[in-house]
């Protein structure tokens, strides 16, 4: 008489109740060249015209802390990419 397979055990229920959460990279150690950050930058502030976000505001869009986020953004006004409106804001220079 050939000898039945054992029933597979049925998986744990607090198993199933375990919410995952996904980790940043940074996170895992990864860390985006500052290179790819400003080009990023870049391309954000081209696609979307009329875009004149506060040092705040792009760093939350850019996933940035606020310091890194502020020195890009004036490395651009520096070298002329964008300019900084007396309120505090980053537009291009074509934008009034």
């Amino acid at each position: 008489m050939p000898a039945r397979a054992q029933k597979a055990s049925q998986p744990s229920n607090r198993l199933l109740d375990v919410q995952f959460k996904a980790l940043p990279m940074s996170a895992a150690g990864y860390r985006r060249p500052l290179s790819d950050v400003v080009d990023r930058v870049r391309c954000e502030f081209v696609e979307m015209r009329g875009f004149s976000p506060t040092v705040e505001q792009a760093a939350r869009l850019f996933q940035l802390n606020r310091e890194d986020c502020d020195s890009i953004l004036r490395g651009l006004v520096d070298e002329g990419f964008l300019r900084q409106t007396p309120d505090g804001r980053y537009r291009l220079p074509s934008q009034q």
